[in-house]
């Protein structure tokens, strides 16, 4: 990465956000300590900090409408 990162945001579930010293956008998972996952822009860091959320939810099955 270009240096130094400046943290940009941190979502409720533990996503972080930061930019690094070349201008780039990087996201990390406080489970994921010490990897960092470059992003090419900030709504693209804010999407990649949704995929980590979605990662830990439980699938649960559907329910039939009853008519």
């Amino acid at each position: 990465m270009g240096g130094q990162l400046h943290l940009v945001g941190l979502t409720a579930d533990g996503c972080r956000i930061a930019r690094d010293g070349g201008g780039g956008y990087v996201v990390n998972h406080a489970d994921q300590e010490g990897k960092w996952q470059r992003v090419a822009n900030l709504p693209a860091a804010y999407a990649a900090c949704e995929l980590f959320t979605q990662r830990d939810a439980l699938v649960l099955p559907r329910r039939r409408l009853r008519a």
